[in-house]
């Protein structure tokens, strides 16, 4: 999903969903125009669309160098929760 104004995209968020969990996967913000409702605003879209596929819970993740953005999703609703997350490099 984006947002867009004047013709051009100042927000864009990516959610999934695997029929047991939606995921926020990406959610960004034109720096400019932070802190005007724009996040909150497309992460209220893509949970509708979710819920309107049947998602009861979502999930997303924070990288630990932008923890600064914590506090926004716990404003949402989101709230911390005890899991450990695991990657793997495939290049």
């Amino acid at each position: 999903m984006v947002a867009v104004a004047d013709g051009r995209v100042i927000g864009t968020v990516m959610g999934g969903y695997d029929g047991h969990r939606g995921w926020v996967y990406s959610l960004a913000v034109d720096e400019a125009r932070r802190h005007s409702g724009i996040g909150s605003a497309l992460v209220d879209e893509i949970e509708e669309a979710l819920k309107a596929l049947g998602c009861l819970k979502v999930n997303l993740q924070v990288v630990g160098s932008n923890s600064g953005v914590v506090d926004f999703y716990k404003r949402l609703g989101f709230s911390v929760e005890d899991r450990i997350s695991m990657g793997k490099r495939l290049y």
